[in-house]
């Protein structure tokens, strides 16, 4: 996966583990597209300050997810998830009746996690 993706989602998952400082010129770097002299400016600090702060951020969120794994495991849920939609789509169509209606009803579920997690 693309790096910008892959700390996107991290982002998502441990940014409360993230100092304020870390979280901020993430957020405002990846989120708001703020080039690193616009950071610099914006919370009076170097360019390279902004840069090392967003990098040691970055490693934070790739070693939180090698230690927790929580992004993976996300992933294979909704995979299992994406899977047991398919298998019930295939089992409605073949169904008539109550029968495809109570399939449906599980498809609608399934959906409703796919989209909460």
């Amino acid at each position: 996966m693309e790096k910008f993706v892959v700390i996107t989602y991290l982002f998502d998952f441990y940014q409360e583990l993230l100092t304020d400082k870390q979280r901020d010129l993430l957020k405002e770097y990846y989120f708001e597209d703020l080039s690193l002299g616009e950071l610099a400016e914006q919370h009076d600090i170097s360019r390279q300050s902004a840069f090392d702060t967003i990098k040691k951020a970055e490693q934070k969120l790739l070693d939180y997810e090698n230690k927790l794994a929580l992004f993976a495991k996300y992933q294979a849920e909704q995979k299992v998830l994406s899977d047991i939609k398919a298998l019930c789509q295939t089992l409605a169509s073949d169904l008539k009746d109550e029968k495809a209606n109570s399939v449906n009803k599980v498809i609608t579920l399934v959906d409703k996690l796919m989209n909460k997690i």
